[in-house]
């Protein structure tokens, strides 16, 4: 495994955030997710695709940079800026937010098992 492979599945997954593919999400979120936001709520997998499909999350706009991508074996963690306009659950919100996702091989693909954010101020 290489840090281009981590890095078009980062992408596979902006793209899916972006447009709520809860289709793309399920494939990408392992089934046991632990999801740390920016507010310290935690979220699972179905919080998360949950939350898409309904519309409570609507994602106008992201843009990646300082993009870090570190593997361990069968495991990679990736360390990412990203700019983010959006509607979360009748909140507008715009803002930069460094994420840390944990992906995982599970043997025939590699899912996010664990993501933390916080929101970046100046």
């Amino acid at each position: 495994m290489d840090t281009q492979h981590i890095a078009a599945l980062e992408s596979r997954l902006i793209e899916a955030m972006k447009t709520s593919n809860v289709q793309e999400l399920d494939v990408l979120l392992a089934d046991d997710l632990v999801f740390t936001a920016h507010t310290g709520l935690l979220f699972t997998k179905q919080d998360d695709l949950d939350s898409h499909a309904s519309g409570n999350i609507e994602i106008f706009s992201i843009e990646p940079s300082e993009q870090k991508i570190r593997i361990e074996g069968n495991v990679a963690i990736v360390s990412v800026l990203l700019e983010i306009s959006g509607s979360f659950f009748g909140n507008t919100e715009v803002g930069f937010y460094r994420f840390t996702r944990v992906w995982k091989d599970h043997g025939a693909q590699w899912q996010i098992i664990a993501a933390h954010s916080t929101q970046v101020v100046s």
